[in-house]
């Protein structure tokens, strides 16, 4: 009896552990990608992201606030994250901050209808040649067929996800540094949510900004010195 009873204890124990495991890994299912994505960064995520993959079916939430990064270590992140919703794990991507560069493509990753940001969140698109890596003109210059395929890839991944015709990508991408709000960048279709209040980004009236004077309430309107004189006369 004692040993059967040892048994039904060490079972107890076990299960208990598990429900344990499984609701912690429940509730922290979270990730954050906060800097410059490098191999470094890139790697702790995709780990991460992979672990919780393995941990049960529930939604992942990668949270990002970087200025972007490596181009090949950001498209791995993506394509890591992209394998993984393949497989049905549920995989948000919540900017808050901001996500420039290959910040933009890492959110793109999401599942379908879960790319986020916060209300004053900002995201940005640009040309790939700027953020490929190289310290030169002439190293670009000396891996042009390779930059081109990695333009092709970006302009395509945010073709895709933004609805948007690829060329229009190409144009907006190429002409400047494109940063877009949370408003404007969930109408230009690089988000699918905003989360929270939303505040129209259109510029403050110029007469708002004019000082204005500090009479005091309730007293009469002053007379211009001219004024003051005609009256006296």
């Amino acid at each position: 009896m004692g040993e059967f009873s040892d048994r039904l204890v060490d079972e107890l124990i076990d299960a208990v552990k598990a429900a344990l495991k499984k609701e912690r890994a429940e509730q922290l299912r979270d990730v954050y990608l906060i800097g410059d994505i490098d191999k470094d960064t890139a790697r702790a995520s995709i780990e991460r992201i992979r672990e919780l993959a393995n941990d049960g079916p529930g939604t992942i939430t990668l949270y990002l606030n970087t200025a972007g990064g490596n181009v090949t270590d950001g498209l791995a992140l993506h394509d890591a994250i992209q394998q993984i919703v393949s497989t049905g794990v549920g995989v948000a991507v919540v900017v808050q901050g901001m996500a420039y560069s290959m910040g933009s493509i890492v959110l793109q990753a999401a599942s379908p209808g879960k790319r986020f940001c916060f209300p004053h969140s900002w995201i940005m698109i640009h040309e790939p040649a700027k953020w490929a890596g190289w310290q030169s003109t002439t190293a670009a210059a000396q891996h042009l067929d390779r930059l081109k395929q990695m333009q092709s890839q970006i302009y395509r991944i945010l073709s895709a996800r933004s609805g948007k015709p690829l060329r229009q990508i190409i144009r907006d991408a190429k002409r400047t540094d494109l940063y877009l709000d949370a408003t404007r960048a969930l109408e230009y279709g690089l988000v699918d949510h905003v989360l929270g209040v939303t505040h129209a980004s259109t510029p403050i009236p110029a007469e708002a900004t004019q000082p204005q004077s500090m009479e005091p309430t309730g007293a009469e309107p002053r007379q211009s010195e001219a004024t003051a004189i005609a009256t006296n006369s």
